[in-house]
């Protein structure tokens, strides 16, 4: 009787844990990660093999057949549909396929979270959080469709110093940032076409990039990783991804913490990335403060452009001279009026330390 009220309590708390497969570790109120890998997951399942899409420039998310699922939809599917949308999936170069599913100790996990996940939308913060060193930057200002009002970005001239040098362009027309010495943290519609259901094969990554010029070069990849909730289910609260180089660049350029906070204060937040509207190839940082906060999404009126999805959405702490991502933007402005991000939350900060142990 107690194992049936535990798995109805699953089933109950489904549409508040959108995530990917879970690794084992501690429950917290927060948590970061500069570099600690967490345990290996469930053994990978027999793999396949894809085709790519081989365009040079990613679809956005406004022509993308992107599912929202709703609370009364979401609270009426069964433990082996959530076990669906929260098995990892992850390619190679030469079109390898190897999925990675959650196991029953995951499931249970997520009872766990319940009490950690209620209550948490619309938590009325605190304004911490500062503005990067301005001696990088470069004043400029256009009108573009997820400016709102005067545009505020100003372009980053300093990109070969840190924080600056983790973010990176990567060939598909996103932005990424270093969260580990190979390990690129981006947007799942930047890894992943769901309106043909292929995955882009023009995933290199070139830290720093600064219009043509490519001071550690171009580092080509090794695996993509997202979640099957994007890529079968093709979920809006599933798109996040990790893209693997072939080197480990992050040991010299260095790489960014990632974190999460549950209640998520109403940080004042940085976004560096490579908007479509500017000179290609250049670096263009965001500064505002978030206006709204919910379970899988963080809201702020940072101008922003297509490009710039999949770059770091982080918090800075001058006294401490320490940086953390929060969300991974990802889209521009909806009903709300403000521009997004995926929301890192525990299940995904734990999803994406497990993959920086296993690849």
């Amino acid at each position: 009787m107690q194992h049936s009220s535990r798995i109805t309590r699953l089933q109950a708390v489904a549409a508040v844990l959108a995530a990917s497969v879970a690794f084992s570790a501690p429950a917290f109120a927060d948590g970061e990660d500069d570099g600690f890998a967490g345990a290996d997951g469930a053994p990978p399942l027999p793999q396949t093999s894809a085709e790519f899409d081989d365009r040079e420039q990613f679809v956005p998310p406004l022509a993308l057949p992107i599912e929202d699922t709703y609370i009364k939809e979401a609270l009426s599917r069964d433990l082996s549909e959530l076990r669906e949308d929260l098995t990892a999936v992850s390619i190679t170069p030469d079109g390898k396929v190897e999925e990675l599913a959650p196991d029953d100790a995951m499931l249970e996990r997520m009872v766990e979270a319940i009490e950690e996940l209620e209550g948490d939308a619309g938590f009325e913060g605190g304004d911490e959080g500062v503005n990067e060193d301005d001696s990088a930057f470069e004043s400029d200002s256009v009108q573009s469709e997820s400016v709102i009002g005067a545009d505020t970005r100003v372009k980053v001239n300093g990109t070969t110093s840190y924080p600056y040098r983790t973010v990176g362009r990567i060939d598909i027309g996103c932005t990424g940032t270093l969260i580990g010495p190979r390990h690129v943290l981006t947007a799942g519609h930047c890894v992943y076409n769901i309106s043909n259901d292929k995955w882009y094969s023009s995933l290199a990554f070139s830290p720093g990039q600064n219009g043509a010029t490519r001071p550690w070069g171009k580092i080509a990849w090794k695996r993509a990783v997202s979640v099957k909730g994007w890529t079968k289910s093709h979920k809006r609260d599933y798109d996040y991804a990790m893209i693997v180089l072939s080197q480990d660049i992050g040991n010299t350029v260095g790489w960014m913490g990632y974190g999460w906070k549950n209640p998520m204060p109403k940080y004042n937040v940085n976004i560096n990335g490579y908007p479509g509207d500017k000179p290609s190839g250049t670096m263009w940082h965001a500064f505002c403060g978030m206006k709204i906060i919910t379970t899988y999404r963080l809201y702020y009126p940072c101008d922003t452009f297509g490009g710039m999805s999949g770059s770091g959405v982080y918090v800075y702490w001058a006294s401490q001279n320490k940086r953390t991502i929060y969300g991974i933007h990802a889209y521009g402005v909806d009903s709300t009026g403000y521009n997004g991000a995926t929301r890192i939350r525990k299940a995904v900060f734990e999803n994406l330390k497990g993959w920086k142990a296993k690849y």
